[in-house]
């Protein structure tokens, strides 16, 4: 889970589409909530995320839905309030269901920053106070068949990656005969594994938080100081992985 970056509400949802649409909710129960308007600002929000488990809603299988931060049910006058929607996950939103979020508060990561709440410890979450540990059973995000296995996969993956990068790197530290092919082959690597944990990327806080945290991430970040291969692309990405990342308990 990571924090949205919040988008405007859509023009077409005026005050006066607003309290029609609402109104007709409130009359007839309909879903007036799903306009395609509606979906594509949410999905620009998040990435194409889900905004809770950060899988990919366009994937098979994952189906997208449009959540009612406060549940419909119990706060009808919001449910097209622009505030009040993020895009989700299908079986995030069932383990949802109504819980009343005003009463019993959990992260909303479109005006909260999860990293003040949550941490990972082997690849499962764990919540840094109450409303970390309330959003963890809520919305069910350490059930082991349907995210942590595939939190494990991804992650585990890059760390396999970054050690592999890190011994190329090493032995490209002690050639005495440096060439120009070897070392793109190894920043070509990198890069392409530090965007697995930027925002546009699916996981991408497992990704982050686990490169971030790994020794060999520190091995190669000096030795491309050392021969002034950091460069500014690398250092826009290492803000985007720390923007991702949250703390890994050991």
């Amino acid at each position: 889970m990571i924090k949205l970056k919040d988008l405007s509400c859509p023009p077409e949802l005026t005050e006066e589409v607003a309290q029609a649409l609402t109104d007709e909710f409130k009359t007839t129960g309909n879903s007036v909530w799903k306009k395609d308007y509606i979906a594509e600002q949410l999905m620009t929000m998040s990435n194409g995320k889900c905004c809770f488990s950060e899988c990919k809603l366009s994937e098979e299988g994952k189906y997208a839905e449009v959540e009612h931060f406060h549940p419909k049910s119990l706060y009808p006058d919001e449910v097209v309030k622009w505030e009040n929607l993020l895009p989700i996950n299908n079986a995030v939103n069932k383990a949802k269901s109504a819980h009343d979020t005003k009463l019993e508060p959990i992260i909303n990561p479109r005006f909260d920053n999860p990293k003040k709440h949550l941490a990972f410890k082997t690849f499962r979450f764990k919540g840094k106070d109450e409303i970390g540990r309330k959003t963890i059973e809520v919305l069910n995000l350490n059930d082991t068949r349907l995210w942590v296995d595939k939190r494990y996969e991804i992650g585990n993956e890059a760390v396999e990656t970054l050690e592999d990068i890190s011994q190329e790197l090493q032995e490209y530290d002690r050639l005495e005969v440096k060439t120009t092919r070897k070392r793109n082959n190894i920043l070509r690597k990198l890069r392409n594994l530090f965007y697995e944990g930027t925002p546009e990327a699916e996981y991408s806080a497992v990704v982050a938080s686990y490169l971030l945290n790994d020794d060999d991430y520190i091995i190669i970040r000096e030795i491309l100081v050392k021969y002034s291969l950091w460069d500014e692309e690398f250092e826009k990405l290492e803000k985007q992985l720390e923007f991702c990342a949250l703390d890994v308990i050991s």
